[in-house]
């Protein structure tokens, strides 16, 4: 179970996307609070983690397990803060990550007070008790001396923490992870074991929102062709080499699909206003410094400077850095390498398993 311990007269909400792992966590949290209830959000239309099919298969867990269930419509805030927001990172030639953004403004943020407020007013939250509210992701939470942090979960092929890391540090202590000690074979097996509904379900996918090319539904989104019109490829000397088809269908360290000979090119940078797309060989690639802005800290105390190991992106390894914050919502990070840093993805960093937070790469 998580650190955070509750008793059984603790009010939990369990957000439930319909597959093993949330049905999993209510299941758990079950055998602890005997005030419980599974929630979902409506994101977007048919999206991919909130389907007719798995809020159906959220609904069929909770009634197996007899508690109730509530489904709230958060489409307006969802299409404001993650969809624009994704919409105009690509057309400022930057490549974002929308489930950060939705964990930080939707589901940890927006949606949980949503709820606080609709349990209170329905007489399942008392006046002058704290939800709390638990979700199905593999991470921990854990109190130190210098604050409570997250925790990247045991089970490390499936730790979710990069993309937690924008959770309000005013609210941490109100999240349960019950599956952050759990390995995905556990939890599997648990759920078998019991007669879980959705046991085999599919687990989400990041922009959920977009079914096909992000070209295409940008240019759908903003009813014009901005970021979708042909331009030239040039090398960092200025020289052209060919032509691109959008500055929004590439990335910063991209070598598909660009059409040149003499290669091997990799993207190095993408400018919106010149509509070009600029390549060179590896080693013009990477850099060793660079900012990032929109921070989220979990330090009780914010230090001036720290170091520790920062991941730039989802899968990739923690990389040994140095991280001087110029004020709470920005820094610069000094690695200790060369790297193939992607303006508008997520820089989070960590000490051992503990995330310290982390902020967009400018």
């Amino acid at each position: 179970m998580s650190t955070i311990t509750i008793d059984s007269n603790t009010p939990v909400a369990v957000g439930m996307s319909g597959g093993v792992d949330s049905s999993a966590a209510a299941f758990l949290l079950q055998q602890y609070s005997s005030r419980l209830m599974g929630v979902s959000h409506y994101i977007w239309p048919e999206g991919d983690c909130c389907s007719a099919e798995l809020l159906a298969r959220a609904r069929d867990a909770c009634a197996h397990l007899e508690i109730p269930y509530l489904v709230e419509d958060l489409q307006e805030e969802f299409t404001r803060a993650v969809v624009q927001d994704f919409v105009d990172a690509y057309l400022d030639g930057k490549t974002p990550n929308p489930c950060v953004r939705c964990n930080q403004r939707i589901r940890f943020s927006t949606f949980y007070r949503r709820l606080e407020s609709k349990l209170r007013s329905t007489g399942f939250l008392e006046q002058g008790e704290t939800l709390k509210m638990a979700t199905g992701h593999y991470v921990r939470v854990e109190e130190t001396d210098e604050g409570l942090f997250l925790r990247r979960g045991l089970d490390k092929r499936k730790d979710q923490s990069y993309m937690l890391y924008q959770i309000p540090k005013e609210l941490l202590s109100n999240f349960i992870f019950p599956l952050g000690e759990m390995k995905k074979t556990e939890v599997v097996a648990l759920a078998k074991e019991h007669g879980l509904p959705a046991a085999a379900a599919r687990e989400s996918q990041d922009a959920c929102f977009v079914h096909g090319r992000y070209g295409d539904f940008i240019a759908d989104f903003t009813g014009s062709r901005k970021g979708n019109e042909p331009g030239e490829i040039v090398d960092t000397a200025g020289t052209v080499l060919g032509t691109h088809r959008g500055y929004i269908n590439y990335t910063i360290g991209q070598r598909q699909g660009l059409g040149l000979g003499s290669g091997p090119w990799f993207v190095v940078g993408v400018d919106p206003r010149s509509n070009r797309i600029v390549v060179g060989r590896r080693e013009e690639l990477g850099t060793r410094e660079f900012g990032i802005s929109g921070c989220n800290w979990f330090f009780r105390k914010t230090p001036a400077s720290f170091e520790g190991k920062v991941k730039i992106r989802y899968n990739s390894p923690g990389i040994p850095c140095r991280v001087r914050i110029d004020r709470e919502c920005r820094a610069r990070v000094t690695l200790s390498r060369q790297e193939a840093v992607t303006p508008g993805q997520s820089a989070v960093f960590y000490r051992e398993d503990l995330v310290l937070g982390g902020g967009i790469i400018d």
